[in-house]
């Protein structure tokens, strides 16, 4: 059991109080029609997304007392450290919601940040004019194996990533590695009150815990820039390069944490993960328009049985436009059931799966997105590849990341395969 962000919960709880207001304030009266309909909805919706705030802060009052423990305790598959160093303990076990930042993490001020895109222009010319920082962070960085990106410019490209990344805009928390492992702990089994008789032993019913092993493994990304982008860009804002190597690395992560299939050495993603519940739609997969929103609720519903509470669908972009433009028999679209979950759509969900005699099957997501962890590497490497693409006008870098996915529970998901769009 972890803590989740409950930021976006108490963002759309306001929101939707807002909403709702406008519709009073511009009624100026009873309220009739589709806007007593829609006033209905955010009330509604309100509520539960009150009730499942109130059962997440239950949670995290639970998991306080042995939280401080765990989080003090070192990684017993980790290397000592050396002596001036922290250990693995230091931060403890820190999840990382999508609200909190590798740079806070790492103690990176946002004041006076450095720009990444300075760093690479200075890579790739040599010219560190009006760079006097990035000039400075370069000197003895480069080795052999590539430029070791200082840590200010890591963090700052590792959290551009990680807000483009659609697990974590879910809902998955991100864990930071200090060492190549790291284990983090979990509950299993929390044990139930039992009656019993006058002067009976009472029944034993212990927390069972265990944990997970995070293993970082290389996930390596090719990023071609045009020179015109060197060349007509604003060399003093920030983002612009570094938005191009930040969305290779979230397509990497987003592909691994859905999909990744366990082999050495890509991580172990939901779908092929034990204990995830798998739901088929028949032997040649199931169109949505006879599904209509069904399947959706069906999937919620197994999630909640396991004693987890969903909060997002993650799904292909058609799968979105497939459900959008549902219509009844009169030819009027269908209005998604007032409680539905947020559809968070990524092209690293793919839309052409074979099943059966169909090839354009894909798969739906519904997890409750806390319980999937990223563990993440501080450390980016890059290596410029000065020739290759010289021809092209092109630059090219190798980013070097390393990271892990682990499912902290396994049961708070289910994935509905078979879905054709």
């Amino acid at each position: 059991m972890y803590i989740r962000d409950i930021d976006d919960l108490r963002r759309q709880i306001a929101q939707d109080r807002d909403a709702a207001n406008e519709i009073l304030t511009r009624a100026e009266g009873d309220l009739v029609g589709p806007d007593a309909d829609e006033f209905d909805r955010l009330i509604n919706r309100a509520k539960a997304n009150k009730d499942r705030l109130d059962g997440y802060q239950r949670r995290a009052d639970a998991v306080a007392s042995f939280e401080s423990i765990t989080s003090a305790a070192p990684d017993p598959a980790a290397p000592p450290a050396a002596a001036g160093q922290p250990d693995a303990g230091s931060h403890g076990v820190r999840l990382l919601t999508r609200a909190d930042s590798v740079s806070q993490w790492t103690g990176q001020s946002p004041e006076n940040q450095p720009s990444f895109d300075k760093y690479i222009r200075g890579i790739v010319s040599g010219n560190w004019r009006d760079a006097d920082q990035e000039r400075a962070l370069a000197e003895g960085t480069q080795s052999a194996g590539g430029y070791l990106v200082p840590a200010p410019l890591a963090s700052f490209v590792i959290d551009i990533a990680r807000n483009q990344t659609r697990v974590i805009q879910a809902g998955a928390v991100t864990i930071p590695m200090e060492y190549q492992t790291l284990r983090v702990p979990r509950l299993i089994n929390e044990g139930a009150p039992a009656w019993r008789n006058e002067n009976a032993q009472i029944p034993e019913q212990d927390m069972q815990f265990d944990s997970v092993l995070f293993t970082a493994k290389s996930l390596d990304r090719l990023v071609i820039l045009s020179r015109e982008l060197f060349e007509d860009s604003n060399p003093s804002a920030m983002g612009v390069i570094a938005n191009s190597f930040a969305k290779q690395i979230a397509v990497g992560l987003d592909y691994a944490a859905l999909r990744g299939s366990g082999v050495a050495p890509v991580p172990l993603g939901v779908l092929n993960t034990p204990g995830v519940t798998t739901t088929s739609h028949g032997a040649n997969g199931s169109a949505i328009s006879a599904l209509s929103y069904d399947f959706l609720l069906q999937a919620v519903n197994t999630v909640r049985a396991n004693n987890f509470e969903p909060n997002a669908h993650i799904v292909a972009p058609k799968t979105v436009t497939s459900l959008r433009t549902l219509k009844d028999t009169m030819e009027r679209y269908l209005q998604p059931p007032a409680d539905s979950l947020p559809l968070l759509a990524t092209n690293q969900v793919p839309i052409n799966l074979t099943v059966g005699t169909s090839s354009d099957a894909s798969e739906v997501y519904t997890a409750q997105w806390d319980q999937l962890g990223i563990g993440v590497r501080t450390e980016f490497v890059l290596e410029f590849l000065r020739e290759r693409y010289a021809d092209y006008g092109q630059y090219a870098f190798v980013g070097h990341l390393r990271a892990d996915i682990q499912l902290l529970q396994p049961a708070a998901f289910a994935v509905d395969v078979g879905i054709r769009s």
